[in-house]
């Protein structure tokens, strides 16, 4: 059973967030849930919430998955922005062993998030006694999503029939190991197919694959390639820029602008390099919105 009043919270959440991220053009995958009835009330058993006078916080989970490695700081630092945060929980990677970096924003809810839960919670007083208004966002990349659903359901939930199960516990955990390196290797990657594509003037290709953005299909436009094919400097400048800054303008301010390859230049000249030629090339309108939202 699934109290039907969080469904409408849960979806509410969902949107937030996905109607925000939606206009920064990252690459990620949402899922949401709500504990079952009895899930909830196994937890408060195990965890003993009837005596230690805490509650259940994730009731309403929610687990957003990035494409990238670099983009978890991103999506922790935007959430931190949007939600107000009561609870972070994340891990520093150990020297000397892998174990699984959890990444858990814990979220209280407010305005009409909280006025709905309140309605519920005064309806079934009993069953809430023990349930918070928070909810819980995972952030994890694709590639660890895998194996850390393996990893819960059967590890983490029946510990007891792993305690003799060294050998095979760190073989397990020498699988995530293997998917950290893979996040790494990716980035190494696409920075390196960013430099070859910077050698042969493949600038659309090069900011394909610096930013890593689900960019409109329409290439960069003849003018903008024009002014970085007279000027390599330029063009180098945009090679060499800090990408998680850029991304992080875009997700933590509400920018309204589509993500295109000669937006996300004209953005990154506007707050970076301030070249006349591509200012003279960057649309009036996208001049005053950028104005009014970093002036």
């Amino acid at each position: 059973m699934i109290y039907e009043g969080l469904i409408l919270i849960e979806q509410n959440v969902k949107e937030i967030i996905e109607s925000n991220l939606a206009r920064t053009g990252l690459l990620y995958r949402i899922h949401s849930r709500i504990k079952e009835k009895n899930s909830i009330e196994e937890k408060i058993r195990r965890k003993g919430y009837m005596h230690n006078g805490k509650l259940v916080q994730d009731v309403i989970g929610l687990r957003v998955m990035t494409y990238f490695n670099e983009d978890i700081e991103v999506l922790v630092d935007y959430f931190s922005s949007l939600f107000d945060v009561v609870d972070l929980q994340y891990d520093n990677p150990k020297v000397n062993q892998f174990d699984p970096v959890r990444i858990n924003v814990v979220c209280r809810m407010s305005g009409e998030l909280l006025n709905e839960f309140n309605v519920w919670k005064n309806m079934y007083s009993d069953s809430f006694r023990y349930i918070d208004s928070t909810f819980e966002i995972q952030v994890r990349t694709t590639l660890s999503e895998g194996w850390q659903e393996i990893e819960h359901n059967m590890r983490y939930k029946c510990k007891n029939e792993w305690a003799s199960l060294e050998e095979e516990s760190r073989m397990l955990n020498g699988i995530y190991a293997t998917l950290q390196i893979s996040d790494r290797t990716l980035f190494t990657l696409f920075e390196d197919i960013t430099y070859q594509h910077y050698k042969s003037k493949n600038w659309t290709g090069m900011l394909r694959n610096k930013f890593r953005l689900r960019f409109e299909l329409e290439p960069l436009s003849p003018d903008i390639v024009s002014v970085f094919d007279k000027n390599k400097i330029l063009a180098k400048q945009f090679l060499k820029i800090e990408r998680n800054t850029v991304i992080s303008n875009l997700v933590i301010h509400q920018l309204k602008m589509n993500i295109s390859f000669d937006n996300l230049v004209f953005l990154c000249n506007y707050l970076y390099f301030e070249n006349k030629e591509l200012g003279e090339l960057t649309p009036p309108v996208l001049q005053i919105h950028f104005n009014e939202i970093f002036r």
